[in-house]
């Protein structure tokens, strides 16, 4: 089923708020994220959107240079080791620290960008660890993954 923009806006503002309520300490066993783990600013915190854009600038450049790689190729080595500094660098974001706006123009989408580029690493290992591994099979599906994950990106990045 999908959400409207505006139900997906309404869940992502609810999860924020119930998110910085808890906490949310987990990460994935891979090291991506898992679920929002990206926390909105306290209330009452004024966050300048130059703070915004230095948390999430690091994150967006890595995914737009692993994006442009994969416009001209890369071997699944080269791909990981990018997608692994992409997650580095997410995991260098202070939580707390991102105020509400900031989380739903940008923050959500590079997250869920980070997610597609994620789920793509993984369907690509399970296939290179198979014995008769054949990319032709998987690549629509990765491609797809990677169209998704580039439309996302752009989003992120005009959210800033």
């Amino acid at each position: 089923m999908r959400l409207s923009p505006v139900a997906t806006v309404g869940a992502l503002l609810s999860l924020a708020l119930i998110l910085t309520a808890c906490g949310n300490e987990g990460a994935s066993p891979a090291g991506g994220p898992q679920g929002s783990t990206l926390k909105a600013a306290p209330a009452g915190a004024k966050a300048a959107s130059g703070q915004c854009r230095s948390q999430l600038r690091p994150v967006l450049e890595l995914m737009d240079g692993l994006r442009e790689d994969l416009a001209v190729g890369l071997n699944y080595d080269e791909y990981l080791r990018q997608l692994n500094g992409v997650r580095g660098a997410y995991g260098d974001i202070r939580d707390g620290r991102l105020r509400l706006d900031c989380l739903t123009a940008a923050g959500a989408p590079a997250e869920r960008a980070l997610n597609r580029y994620g789920k793509a690493a993984n369907i690509w290992g399970d296939c290179l660890a198979a014995v008769a591994c054949e990319i032709g099979p998987i690549e629509p599906k990765l491609r797809r993954l990677w169209a998704r994950a580039s439309a996302l990106l752009s989003s992120a990045q005009s959210g800033l």
